[in-house]
C-alpha cells in the first residue's frame, strides 16, 4: 500500500514528475492520494486490473476552508477537528507524514509559521473505526490565514438516509461559525473502496451532496434574501449567517439539482451587476439596452 509517509512527501517536494508510478496490484491511502492531488501528481498503476478485493460503499469527500483573522493568538487545526468531531463523531489527528506521531495543534501552528508565507501542508486522519484521510493546508493572506481541509470519510454501511450525514455536517458547521469564519465548503459522495484505500475498479465522479457559503460571500452576493428561492437555507446565529444548500433524491437527481442551483446563482450574479451598473451611472432602464455592465 502506498501511504501519505516520509518516502513519498520526499518524493512529491521533489517535484521530479508529475506522475507517481507502481507496482501490478498496488493500492493508495485516501491521505496519499489527497497528498498527490495537492502537489499536482497523478496515479497511473502499472496493471489496473489486478487489485485484490476490499469492502465497498458509500464515501463522503469533504473540501472545508476556514478563514481566520491573522493574529499572535492563532491556534491552527483545532477549527477543523471541531468540525470533523461535531459531524461525525471522528477525532482528526494531524502529522506531517501518515504514520508519524500526531501534532499537537500549538506545534503545527509554529510549523506552519516558520513555512509562512509559503503554504504549509499536513496529512490527516481519523483514529477512530471510521476510516477518514486526507490533507490540511494552511494559507497566509494580506490579512487572513486559511486552512482547507480535504478529505474523505467512510459513512458507515448502515447509512441509507443521507439526510442524517447532512444533518451532521450542518451540525458541524455550526460548531465552527462562532468567533471564527467557515468560508466555504462543498460535500459529495461516491461509491468505491470504505477501507481507507482507493484501487483502480473503475467507479464514477463523486456525485455532489451540498455546497455551503460563508458570511462574506453571502453578504457579497445576496445570498441570505435568496437563498429560500434556491433552494437553501442559512446556517448560523446573529447578522452575519452562512447558507447552505443540500441536493436530494438519486444522484441524478443531486446532479440536476447543482446545476440548477449554478444557473440560479449567475442570474443572481448577472442581476447584481445590473444594480450596481445603473447606479455607477445614475440612470434608468428605460430603452431595454442595458446589460447589466457585461
Amino acid at each position: 500500500m502506498i501511504r501519505a509517509d516520509a518516502a513519498l512527501l520526499a518524493e512529491v517536494q521533489a517535484g521530479d514528475g508529475a506522475t507517481l508510478h507502481t507496482a501490478s496490484g498496488a493500492v493508495v491511502s485516501w491521505a496519499a492520494l489527497h497528498l498527490l492531488a495537492a502537489h499536482g501528481f497523478r496515479w497511473s498503476p502499472e496493471d489496473p486490473s489486478i487489485v485484490g478485493p476490499g469492502p465497498t460503499g458509500v464515501r463522503l469527500h469533504v473540501d472545508l476552508t476556514i478563514e481566520h483573522a491573522a493574529h499572535a493568538g492563532l491556534v491552527l487545526a483545532a477549527t477543523p477537528a471541531r468540525f470533523i468531531e461535531r459531524a461525525f463523531g471522528a477525532e482528526l489527528a494531524c502529522s506531517l507524514a501518515e504514520g508519524s506521531s500526531a501534532l499537537a495543534p500549538a506545534r503545527l501552528t509554529a510549523m506552519a509559521e516558520r513555512r509562512s508565507p509559503g503554504d504549509a501542508t499536513f496529512v490527516v486522519t481519523g483514529t477512530g473505526s471510521r476510516a477518514l484521510g486526507g490533507v490540511l493546508t494552511v494559507q497566509r493572506g494580506p490579512r487572513s490565514v486559511f486552512e482547507t481541509l480535504r478529505c474523505t470519510v467512510a459513512l458507515p454501511e448502515s447509512t441509507d438516509d443521507l439526510r442524517v450525514v447532512r444533518d451532521g455536517l450542518e451540525a458541524g458547521l455550526q460548531s465552527v461559525m462562532l468567533g471564527r469564519h467557515p468560508r466555504s465548503a462543498q460535500f459529495s459522495t461516491s461509491r468505491g473502496r470504505i477501507d481507507g484505500v482507493v484501487d483502480t475498479a473503475i467507479a464514477g465522479p463523486p456525485a455532489p451532496l451540498g455546497v455551503f457559503s460563508g458570511a462574506r460571500e453571502t453578504r457579497a452576493r445576496g445570498l441570505a434574501v435568496a437563498a429560500a428561492s434556491l433552494g437553501g437555507h442559512t446556517v448560523g446565529l446573529g447578522p452575519s449567517p452562512g447558507v447552505v444548500f443540500w441536493f436530494d433524491g438519486t444522484e441524478r437527481d443531486r446532479w440536476s439539482d447543482a446545476a440548477a442551483l449554478a444557473s440560479g446563482l449567475r442570474d443572481l450574479q448577472a442581476d447584481a451587476m445590473h444594480s450596481e451598473d445603473l447606479r455607477g451611472r445614475g440612470e434608468l432602464r428605460h430603452d431595454g439596452t442595458r446589460t447589466g455592465g457585461q
